[in-house]
């Protein structure tokens, strides 16, 4: 067991080692752990930029400015629109109203002053035909009154909240969770790192352990790259291996258009897992020298 833990886990280190890293599962001299230790720093601070990046653009509503406020805006341009309509409508309705009522007052008007003319040039008009003249007039008299008192019997204007609803409201009410929930413990993490991966195929010149740390490795470098930066996820994988195993170690990624399960590996070291989120597959082999 000494023996095993007395050199740096670094290839080409000679150097004594001084602590077992828990990330990682390597025992590391002085230099390398420090060395280590800046790394996950780095990430850190990357980690962190992007915090303070997204923070600023919630800051700035860029974030909570969705595009679909486009259609909520024509909705209620459209509502607005609607009503006028409405209103233009009752309006017309009213002004209508009125004009046919001032039309049959008009015309019985017309009617008393011919009618008063016959009785004014036959000169002969009677007490019962005057008395029934009057109440004409009054009766005129009063619909012209009632033509300035025409209201309008209005409900008040009750808008449905059903008419527009958020998609998705109740589910990301009750998906989400709180940014420091996503801290697991260590038991957690690990399970939650296997179901990132599927293991296609390991050779048996491949260990358990090696698989973990290039897992680990590969998932630390798509994290900090983005899956924008294939070609460098390869570049840095082939090096912590030249690095830590041999320099014949390669590393190839195929989207899921690329991959052929077909292909043949020439090399007894040999391992192809599925990166589940991106559907990449990764193959990491020995060359045959």
């Amino acid at each position: 067991m000494a023996s095993s833990t007395s050199s740096c886990s670094f290839k080409e280190c000679k150097r004594s080692c001084r602590a077992l890293c828990l990330c990682c599962q390597q025992y590391l001299c002085i230099d390398h752990l420090n060395e280590h230790d800046r790394l996950i720093n780095v990430q850190l601070e990357f980690s962190i930029d992007r915090v303070n990046s997204i923070s600023e653009q919630f800051n700035n509503s860029v974030v909570i400015q969705p595009f679909n406020l486009t259609d909520l805006k024509q909705w209620c341009e459209n509502a607005h629109h609607t009503i006028d309509e409405f209103y233009k409508r009752k309006r017309e309705q009213f002004e209508e109203l009125i004009q046919r009522r001032r039309n049959k007052q008009q015309q019985e008007f017309n009617e008393m002053k011919m009618k008063f003319k016959e009785l004014i040039a036959k000169h002969d008009g009677t007490k019962e035909e005057i008395d029934s003249m009057e109440k004409s007039i009054e009766f005129i008299e009063k619909n012209i009154k009632d033509l300035h008192h025409i209201l309008f019997d209005i409900n008040q204007l009750v808008i449905d909240d059903n008419l527009i609803s958020i998609q998705n409201e109740t589910t990301n009410n009750d998906n989400h969770q709180k940014p420091c929930e996503n801290f697991r413990d260590e038991s957690s993490a690990k399970s939650m790192k296997s179901s990132r991966w599927k293991i296609e195929q390991q050779s048996s010149g491949i260990t358990d352990s090696m698989r973990l740390n290039v897992l680990n490795t590969i998932s630390n470098l798509i994290d900090t790259y983005g899956s924008s930066k294939m070609q460098e996820i390869i570049k840095d994988t082939k090096n912590w291996l030249h690095e830590t195993h041999e320099k014949q170690w390669n590393v190839e990624i195929f989207d899921k258009h690329q991959y052929q399960s077909s292909q043949n590996i020439y090399s007894n070291q040999y391992l192809i897992v599925k990166e589940t989120k991106l559907e990449w597959t990764l193959v990491i082999f020995k060359e045959i020298s």
